[in-house]
């Protein structure tokens, strides 16, 4: 009787230990998030101490990674419509507006400079059409000197000849 006995703790004992690494596992899984989904058919088979989904078993597979695809694809669909993104989305996109903003940064930085070089140029031009107008008023001085002078040698002229 005492046989019986202890044999039946011993069961008991090992039933325990095994639902216990199976909790452990479950939970694993579940902290894991979607990603540990591909375990999932191997740890119910084990929970429920069956083996009707084995990796071996080829349609059993397809049919869970069908199952796993149309779950992601729902659970994506679920997110959108509370408005949310999935965390990769949201990082790829906000890493997206960083490069972008980046690059306007470094645009707007050689659309300065390119401004100050043109407010360079239009300085320097400006400058020398001053320049220019005070060369023309020279000019126009010198012409006139020049016309009485042409006048002031024609009048000795007049004089010496006359």
């Amino acid at each position: 009787m005492e046989e019986y006995f202890y044999e039946f703790w011993k069961n008991q004992l090992i039933t325990v230990e095994k639902g216990q690494k199976q909790m452990q596992d479950m939970t694993k899984l579940i902290l894991q998030g979607l990603s540990g989904f591909e375990e999932v058919p191997e740890m119910f088979g084990k929970f429920c101490s069956m083996d009707f989904w084995s990796k071996e078993t080829c349609d059993y597979m397809r049919a869970w990674e069908m199952t796993t695809e149309d779950f992601q694809k729902f659970f994506k669909y679920y997110l959108d419509l509370m408005g949310l993104v999935p965390k990769d989305e949201y990082l790829e996109l906000a890493n997206k507006y960083n490069n972008m903003d980046e690059s306007v940064a470094d645009k707007i930085k050689e659309i300065s400079k390119q401004v100050k070089i043109v407010a360079d140029q239009e300085k320097m031009i400006t400058d020398q059409k001053k320049e220019i107008v005070d060369q023309k008023k020279r000019v126009a001085d010198l012409e006139k000197e020049i016309a009485g002078q042409i006048k002031s040698i024609k009048q000795l002229q007049s004089r010496t000849s006359g």
